[in-house]
């Protein structure tokens, strides 16, 4: 059983009241905060997030590549071909003994490796792209201004872009050599081994397959420097600015001395002189003083006045 006290607290106890309070607020803000997400709210934050849905994107159209590069470069394997009166079946194909047969299968061996190694390097350096740089519609996309946005970004990190800008460069390059070589040499040994018209059907649907994934290198690595491209975003999504979780603050004194530049003016441009009006501007504007003799002169005497009056 309580007992009410009337009598007033004093001044420690009204102290002590409020710190108890004050820690019960701050336990159930502290708990608020350390409440876990649910399921559903992370998904939404994936959602919006433009890297996971990049990524996403990436992985998609890399299972179909690597698809069209096995169709694409193992034309001898999977084109139809003959064998005696019968179409020939893959282990048949695999297993022939002249040597023209064998250096084809080799060049398709090859150019699954280059093409596999070009996709290696393609993934990284979409990745690279992804997670250090931003597409931003809203910023210029020409070299010079991507490479001013680039200056915001740490300079290892920036150094990382454009070395595999380069490798993935050189492995297009390597790739389509092998592609073309591989095309050369499996045409020679299909056309031996002619079947009916799905030799050239498939044969032509596989070739256009692989030719538009060379297209479509060349037009990502063939720009400036800074220009890049994103290899899988098909609708030629170009990445101009740095992503807002990268950028590097730049130092105080470095920032200063791009404002005093920036604020000076350039040493050729001269103060505009002072321009002398023409003469004939004399005429057409005259001075007060040739106004008011102009006034006077045209002004009738008042002797004419009294003549004519009379």
């Amino acid at each position: 059983m309580y007992i009410m006290s009337d009598t007033p607290l004093n001044d420690s106890e009204n102290k002590s009241i409020e710190t108890i309070d004050t820690i019960n607020t701050i336990d159930t803000s502290v708990i608020t905060k350390q409440k876990r997400p649910s399921i559903m709210d992370m998904i939404k934050e994936k959602q919006n997030d433009q890297d996971f849905n990049q990524k996403i994107g990436v992985a998609t159209t890399l299972v179909l590549e690597l698809y069209k590069v096995l169709m694409g470069a193992m034309l001898v394997i999977f084109v139809p071909q003959k064998c005696g009166s019968a179409m020939c079946s893959i282990s048949q194909n695999i297993e022939r003994n002249d040597s023209l047969s064998q250096a084809a299968l080799s060049f398709n061996i090859i150019t699954v490796i280059s093409f596999l190694a070009l996709y290696f390097v393609e993934v990284k350096r979409e990745n690279k792209m992804i997670n250090y740089l931003e597409v931003n519609r809203f910023t210029p996309v020409d070299n010079e201004s991507v490479g001013e946005a680039l200056e915001k970004l740490d300079v290892a990190k920036k150094q990382k872009i454009w070395d595999y800008d380069g490798y993935y460069q050189k492995t297009g390059y390597a790739s389509t050599i092998a592609f073309t070589l591989n095309a050369i040499l499996s045409f020679i040994v299909v056309y031996d081994n002619y079947l009916d018209s799905k030799t050239i059907t498939v044969f032509l649907t596989n070739i256009l397959l692989m030719g538009l994934k060379v297209a479509d290198v060349f037009s990502t690595v063939n720009s400036k420097k800074n220009v890049f491209y994103s290899a899988y975003l098909k609708n030629k999504v170009q990445y101009n600015d740095v992503d807002p979780d990268k950028v590097v603050e730049l130092p105080e004194s470095l920032i200063e001395t791009i404002d005093k530049t920036e604020s000076v003016e350039p040493s050729d441009k001269s103060e505009p002189s002072e321009v002398t009006p023409f003469k004939d501007s004399e005429i057409n504007n005259p001075s007060s003083d040739q106004i008011s003799e102009t006034v006077v002169s045209t002004q009738p005497k008042e002797e004419e006045l009294a003549d004519n009056s009379v």
